[in-house]
């Protein structure tokens, strides 16, 4: 193990950060405040993989289920998001980029596998 002390931790993890998700799309937390407490959370625990060693990594493997709405998260949501402000720029909206109301859209579009 490298980031989680047990599999355990790793599933306790992801349901937190799973509730943070539904408490954002239900209005719970605003936008921004969701994004402070996720906190990148599939980057910053590297569910990817590349910290971790072979029992981590078999252990991320087991419940890639679990992770993969995380990974949507990061990398087609929040990595696409802008200010509400810059979303309404037509070179920002060429670029794909997006505000506040259009991520939490989307990530109401997420699919969470129990």
């Amino acid at each position: 193990m490298n980031i989680f002390k047990s599999e355990e931790e790793l599933l306790k993890t992801i349901m937190h950060h799973d509730d943070l998700v539904q408490k954002c799309i239900s209005g719970e937390v605003d936008f921004s405040e969701f994004c402070e407490q996720y906190n990148n959370f599939h980057s910053y625990y590297a569910l990817d993989g590349h910290e971790s060693d072979e029992e981590e990594q078999a252990l991320l493997e087991k419940h890639e289920n679990r992770i993969e709405p995380h990974r949507v998260i990061a990398y087609e949501i929040l990595g696409q998001v802008c200010s509400d402000e810059d979303a309404e720029r037509e070179t920002y909206k060429q670029a794909g980029r997006f505000g506040s109301a259009e991520a939490i859209r989307r990530l109401k579009n997420v699919e969470f596998m129990a």
